[in-house]
This record gives structure tokens, C-alpha cells and sequence, in this order.
């Protein structure tokens, strides 16, 4: 399975979310496999500015993390925010051209003392075995994001 392929079923995961706060998902990028000089991802654009960015990549050190049932909230941990969304996509819509998916921290990322322990990434496994990895990053707005969740009560909906 190739990288734009992986983003195409992500991309429409998100875009068919309904997550009150995302405002935008589009693409960018012109690699057609993680670790070149112009990384292929998704951006999503957030009602109060912020983006996030869920991107081909290759990072050393991968540790396997539970899937949290909440979203932290977006202060700090907006990387954290896009990679755990993606995986409730992934676990309720189960697209067929993965086998499996796995929420990952990723070695020496994350905020000071929850370095290599934070979702920064998901490993997606497609359908012919071919593994890629998914990581997170993500910019402020220009408003102050919340340190609380604003949406607690969304649920990922399997329609």
C-alpha cells in the first residue's frame, strides 16, 4: 500500500468526522513515500486556527500505546488530539484496505517529561502487509487553544 493511498482513506475519515472543531482537511506534499524532502500529509485546519499535521514519516523507536476513550484537550497536545481521532476513525469505520492500525509514541517527541510517551503517531498496517507510519505534529492559531475539551460529549459515529 503506498503513502498516497493511506492518506486518501485518512483524509476522508476525517472529512466525514463532523468533529465540530475541525474546519478544514486537505492534503500537501509531493513525496510518494515517507522520508523525502517533501512530506506527504494531511492538515487540518481548526476553528480557532490551530493546525495539525498527520504526515509519512520514518522515526526510530516506536512504543505500541493503549487508545485512550477521550481526546485530551487541545492546549499542548494537539498532535496528541489528531493521532487518538484518527485511530477512533479507524476502530469505528474499519476501512478494508488496512489490516491494523496502532496509536504510537515515537522516541524523544512529546511535551517535557512525557518524552517517547506521547501519541505521536499511527502505524498503519494495509491490507497487502505494507506498514507505514503516520506521525503528528501540529501549530498554533491565533487564538489561545483550550485547556479544557470544548466537544466532550462527541462521540466517533460508524455511519
Amino acid at each position: 500500500m503506498r503513502l498516497a493511498q493511506v492518506l486518501d482513506v485518512v483524509e476522508a475519515l476525517l472529512n466525514a468526522s463532523g468533529h465540530p472543531e475541525i474546519e478544514a482537511v486537505e492534503r500537501y506534499g509531493a513525496d510518494t513515500a515517507p522520508g523525502g524532502p517533501s512530506p506527504a500529509g494531511i492538515r487540518v485546519r481548526y476553528v480557532d486556527g490551530a493546525l495539525a499535521y498527520l504526515w509519512g514519516a520514518i522515526w526510530p523507536g516506536e512504543t505500541d500505546l493503549p487508545v485512550p476513550e477521550r481526546l485530551p484537550p487541545p492546549a499542548g497536545r494537539r498532535p496528541d488530539r489528531l493521532a487518538i481521532l484518527t485511530v477512533h476513525l479507524l476502530d469505528a469505520h474499519r476501512p478494508a484496505a488496512f489490516h491494523g492500525w496502532q496509536l504510537v509514541a515515537l522516541a524523544n517527541l512529546g511535551p517535557p517529561g512525557d518524552r517517547g510517551k506521547a501519541p505521536r503517531g499511527v502505524r498503519i498496517v494495509g491490507a497487502d502487509g505494507t506498514s507505514l507510519l503516520l506521525r503528528t505534529t501540529a501549530a498554533g492559531g491565533p487564538d489561545r487553544a483550550a485547556t479544557e475539551d470544548p466537544w466532550p460529549d462527541w462521540r466517533v459515529s460508524a455511519d
